[in-house]
């Protein structure tokens, strides 16, 4: 990516001991902040994931993923009622281990069911019933009568 070789150059740049200007270095990072930023704006999830694994600071900062994660889920909620597990993992990016999607999942009131996850609003399960009443012709005519 164009990001990618702009940091290369900066690496090689600084190890021959030429100097850049701070402002250079800044609208690089700049550039970099908008470009994940976009991906984020625009659910491109996987694509997100992909940026930040070869950006190594966007890893290290402290909180940084997590809060990703929370936009993510939230976009999920707002998007899906039943999403596959496996495309769920692609979107909330790479993680330690099962566990780590299970805590996901609990943290967001989320239920597992074999290969699919229930992301919906627990009111949302509940089954609608057609509710019939029968009343005598002799009860409902005083109503529908036109004056």
């Amino acid at each position: 990516s164009c990001n990618f070789q702009t940091a290369e150059a900066v690496v090689s740049t600084q190890s021959t001991g030429a100097q850049l200007s701070q402002e250079m270095i800044d609208d690089i990072l700049t550039k970099k902040i908008e470009s994940v930023a976009t991906l984020l704006e625009t659910c491109q999830f996987p694509e997100f994931w992909n940026v930040i694994q070869e950006e190594k600071i966007f890893m290290e900062m402290a909180g940084f993923v997590e809060a990703a994660r929370k936009f993510i889920c939230h976009v999920v909620h707002l998007t899906y009622k039943n999403i596959e597990a496996d495309f769920l993992m692609q979107l909330l990016g790479p993680m330690e281990d099962s566990s780590e999607f299970l805590q996901v999942l609990a943290d967001n009131n989320w239920d597992l069911d074999g290969d699919s996850v229930f992301v919906g609003h627990k009111e949302e399960m509940v089954e609608q019933k057609e509710i019939i009443e029968k009343m005598p012709i002799e009860v409902v005519t005083p109503i529908l009568a036109i004056r």
